[in-house]
């Protein structure tokens, strides 16, 4: 199986989305971080919409703290939505609410 990532992107409100599609793991990381940095560079408030990610390693998982460390030195504001299943429950095992404000859905965003 090959191990895939794609990007869907949208505005709402305030917000800037980031579907991230896929898989986000060893093979993936180094795109998903790029994506997310370059993003980032142009928007403030930023969503990254997980309700289409397979799944997520612990590369996956090193890509959300380093752009969450990001954020935070430049003032920007990152917050995950969506999560579902596995990822979900890996994200809720690393408590990654420590780092990120999380929604259950991009229509909960204010």
């Amino acid at each position: 199986m090959e191990k895939t990532i794609n990007f869907s992107e949208t505005i709402k409100g305030g917000w800037y989305i980031l579907g991230i599609i896929g898989r986000l793991d060893t093979a993936t990381a180094p795109v998903g971080e790029e994506k997310i940095k370059m993003v980032m560079l142009n928007h403030v408030k930023v969503a990254l919409d997980l309700s289409s990610l397979e799944y997520i390693s612990s590369a996956g998982l090193r890509v959300l703290l380093r752009v969450a460390k990001i954020a935070n030195k430049e003032k920007k504001e990152i917050v995950i939505c969506g999560a579902k299943g596995m990822v979900q429950e890996i994200l809720d095992d690393f408590d990654i609410e420590g780092f990120y404000t999380v929604y259950s859905s991009v229509d909960d965003l204010e």
